[in-house]
C-alpha cells in the first residue's frame, strides 16, 4: 500500500495525501487529504503517525471519522476540484477558523442538531478569532451553509443517514442597504480621479456596471470601440497572492454591454497613450493584452485597486462606497431612469430578472406611481 506523500501548499502549509485502502462496499480506493501547518519535518512526522493509524485500521471506515477529518476530506475530494478557487478558499477558511476548533473532535455520526445550534449561538456571542465579541448574523449564516453543505455531502456518500444541520434555523441577517452615488456625486468622483490611473477604470465601471473582476480582466480584443460595446468573456480572481482568470460568474454574465460615447472616447485615448508608453518601454505585443494592467502588462492587484478607489472617494468627499458600489450605482440609476428591468438585468449579467427586481426594488419608484395613476384613472371612469 502507498506510503503517501506531502506537498507544499504555501508558507508553513502542507498537503498530506495517503491511501486508506479500498472501500469494502464499493471496492473503490479511498484517498485521504489533510492540510497541515508547521515545518516540513513536522508534516512528515504527521504523515508517519497517520500511516500508523491507517495500518491499525483506524481510517479504513469513513463512518468512524470525526467531523474535522470529514470536513478536510470534503474540502479536498469534493469542493476544491469542483468549485471556483476563491469559493473553495472561502469554505476552507470557514472550516479551519470557525468549525473545526469548536466541533472538529465530535464523531461525525454523533453530531446532532443540538450541537450545531449551540455552536452557532456561541459564534454570535463570542465567535471572533481574536476573542473580542461575536460574529455577525451574516457571517454565522455563511458558517451554517458551509457546514450544512458538507453534511449533505456525507448523506450522499451514505456516511450519514440525515443532515442534522437541516433541523437548525440559522440567524436571519438584516438586508444590507445598497449604497450608491447620486448623479452629481458621479461627476464629483470622476473629477477627483481625473489625471490618475483610475479615471478610465472608474468611468468604465460606472457607465457599464461590470463587476470588479470583469473590469480588471477586460482585454482590448473584448472591446469594439467602433461599434461602441464591450463583451464580458472572463473575470479576474485573486486567492491569497495568486491571480488567475476564470469564466464569468454564470451563463448570463457572459454578455455584450454597450458603451456611451464619453466612455468610448476615453478608451480610445487611453489605448493610444498606453500603446505609446509600452512601445517606449520595449514591451512585446503579448503585454498589451489587458486594458487595465501594470506597466509591464501584468494583471492589477484587485485589492490594491479597491484601496486606491477608497482613497479617491475620501478625497472627493462623496458618499462612502466600495468599487463594487459603482456597479450598484449604474444599475440603480438605470432603473430610476425608467429603463426596462429586463434590459437592466441583461446589462448587469444577473441570472434572472426576478433577482434584479428584488435586489433593487427600492430604486423603481415609477412603477408604484404608474400603478396609482392607473387605479385613479380606472376609478374616474367608473364614477363617470
Amino acid at each position: 500500500m502507498s506510503r503517501g506523500h506531502i506537498r507544499k501548499q504555501g508558507e508553513g502549509s502542507w498537503e498530506i495525501k495517503f491511501d486508506l485502502g479500498r472501500d469494502p462496499m464499493t471496492g473503490k480506493r479511498l484517498t485521504r487529504y489533510l492540510t497541515f501547518r508547521g515545518t516540513k519535518r513536522a508534516a512528515e512526522a504527521e504523515l508517519t503517525r497517520l500511516l500508523s493509524r491507517r495500518d491499525d485500521g483506524v481510517h479504513v471506515d469513513p463512518t468512524k471519522m470525526n467531523l474535522g477529518e470529514y470536513l478536510h476530506h470534503w474540502l479536498t475530494a469534493n469542493i476544491e476540484r469542483r468549485v471556483a478557487a476563491r469559493t473553495a478558499h472561502r469554505h476552507r477558511g470557514i472550516v479551519e477558523k470557525n468549525i473545526i476548533p469548536r466541533l472538529g473532535n465530535i464523531p461525525l455520526r454523533k453530531l446532532t442538531a443540538v450541537h450545531i445550534e449551540a455552536f452557532e449561538a456561541d459564534l454570535q456571542r463570542e465567535g471572533r478569532v481574536n476573542g473580542k465579541g461575536g460574529l455577525s448574523a451574516q457571517t454565522v449564516k455563511h458558517v451554517h451553509r458551509t457546514l450544512s453543505q458538507a453534511l449533505r455531502h456525507a448523506v450522499r456518500q451514505n456516511v450519514l443517514v440525515k443532515n442534522p444541520a437541516e433541523a437548525v434555523q440559522p440567524p436571519r441577517p438584516e438586508d444590507r442597504e445598497i449604497v450608491i452615488l447620486s448623479k452629481p456625486e458621479i461627476g464629483t468622483i470622476l473629477s477627483a480621479a481625473q489625471g490618475t490611473e483610475l479615471f478610465v477604470p472608474i468611468l468604465v465601471g460606472v457607465t457599464t456596471g461590470v463587476r470588479r473582476g470583469e473590469l480588471l480582466a477586460l482585454r482590448w480584443s473584448d472591446l469594439d470601440l467602433d461599434a461602441g460595446y464591450l463583451i464580458v468573456n472572463q473575470a479576474l480572481e485573486q486567492v491569497g497572492r495568486k491571480i488567475t482568470f476564470k469564466p464569468p460568474k454564470n451563463k448570463k454574465s457572459r454578455r455584450k454591454v454597450t458603451l456611451p460615447d464619453t466612455t468610448t472616447k476615453a478608451l480610445r485615448q487611453y489605448r493610444k497613450t498606453q500603446a505609446e508608453e509600452r512601445l517606449r518601454m520595449g514591451l512585446p505585443a503579448a503585454a498589451r493584452t489587458l486594458v487595465f494592467s501594470r506597466p509591464n502588462g501584468e494583471p492589477l492587484d484587485p485589492d490594491a485597486v479597491s484601496k486606491a478607489f477608497k482613497r479617491i472617494v475620501s478625497t472627493a468627499k462623496v458618499t462612502p462606497i466600495s468599487l463594487h458600489g459603482l456597479r450598484h450605482t449604474h444599475i440603480s440609476h438605470l432603473l430610476m431612469d425608467g429603463v426596462h428591468a429586463k434590459v437592466v438585468s441583461e446589462r448587469a449579467g444577473h441570472s434572472t430578472v426576478a433577482f434584479t427586481l428584488s435586489r433593487y426594488a427600492a430604486y423603481i419608484p415609477n412603477l408604484q406611481q404608474d400603478a396609482a395613476e392607473r387605479v385613479d384613472a380606472a376609478l374616474r371612469d367608473v364614477l363617470k
